[in-house]
């Protein structure tokens, strides 16, 4: 089924984009033609990050855990309890962040912070975070060098693929017990609404 997707842009990127427009203009009229032309360019890669693709949405089944955005898998963590899936967001990738199942959706945390770079051990501990539970499926997500401020929906009911929020670029963890078997690769690219990151066993 397509997903309903009603606007080219993210509500997210419109102040960004028209005050980048604005500026783009003024300097086009008083200042000069090659500068005004660098910051049209500027105008077109932020209509490209702030882009809101539409998506076929796979039909998930209950025990299918969809990756809940696009990205690179980069590492996967096992242990006795539990197991971790991180995915590498860029700033090519689209960035809608949807549901990764039908679930009881929570917002448990959100912090502000700084922009590093989100691989680096101090990201881990000085960056804007958010924490998000989807039944017993806990998204962490630690922002990058490029992210805006971070916001997401508050405690709801949810189904797999609906919109949660939008994460620019940074690093997303998603933790879940062993009861679930990974699907995924090292490596793997990874799609919101369309890749399966897990099933439950």
């Amino acid at each position: 089924m397509m997903n309903q997707n009603n606007e080219y842009i993210l509500k997210e990127g419109y102040n960004v984009i028209l005050s980048s427009l604005l500026v783009s203009f003024i300097v086009d009229i008083f200042i000069s033609d090659v500068f005004a032309n660098i910051l049209y360019v500027f105008v077109f890669v932020l209509l490209f990050i702030f882009r809101n693709p539409s998506r076929v949405n796979y039909i998930a089944k209950n025990d299918d855990v969809l990756s809940p955005i696009d990205g690179r898998v980069i590492a996967i963590d096992k242990s006795k309890n539990k197991q971790k899936i991180y995915i590498d967001v860029s700033l090519c990738d689209s960035h809608v962040f949807r549901a990764p199942l039908n679930s009881k959706y929570k917002l448990k945390s959100l912090r502000n912070g700084l922009n590093l770079n989100s691989n680096s051990f101090k990201a881990k501990k000085l960056n804007a975070q958010a924490v998000l539970k989807f039944d017993d499926i806990k998204v962490k997500l630690i922002s990058g060098i490029c992210n805006s401020k971070l916001n997401f929906i508050s405690s709801t009911e949810i189904k797999s693929s609906d919109e949660v929020g939008v994460f620019l670029q940074g690093l997303v963890i998603i933790e879940m017990p062993n009861t679930y078997k990974i699907n995924t690769n090292i490596n793997e690219k990874v799609n919101s609404t369309t890749t399966i990151l897990a099933n439950k066993i």
